[in-house]
């Protein structure tokens, strides 16, 4: 399968699109996930790992398919994984998991968000 050729040289430059952090299930064998972490690094950004099999990467809107399709990944997912493959989990990889759900959340605003550090309350 010939290399997509990279858009730009990183998520705040043009020809990026929208970036989205997700999570990528990648194959069990150590060597077949960091090979596929390098061909999908070259053109998205990695941004955390729990190997051998998970790891959390920014993706350009428009190379989603191509980095869906690069040999060692199993799974992309945007907003949670499937119960079948949520169950496979170890307590490590379901912790790594929820963190990353975690973020998604909107969090309250905090009272006197906003407003000078040395304000009178």
């Amino acid at each position: 399968m010939p290399e997509p050729e990279p858009e730009s040289s990183g998520p705040g430059e043009p020809g990026w699109g929208a970036p989205r952090e997700l999570l990528f299930v990648l194959a069990e064998d150590a060597t077949a996930a960091g090979t596929a972490l390098d061909v999908i690094g070259r053109w998205a950004q990695v941004t955390a790992r729990l190997p051998p099999r998970l790891a959390l990467v920014v993706v350009p809107a428009g190379r989603l398919a191509d980095a869906a399709a690069v040999p060692g990944v199993l799974g992309v997912f945007a907003t949670d994984v499937p119960v079948e493959l949520a169950a496979t989990l170890d307590p490590r990889e379901r912790l790594f998991v929820d963190g990353w759900l975690a973020r998604a959340v909107a969090k309250p605003p905090r009272p006197f968000e906003g407003r000078p550090w040395d304000e009178p309350t």
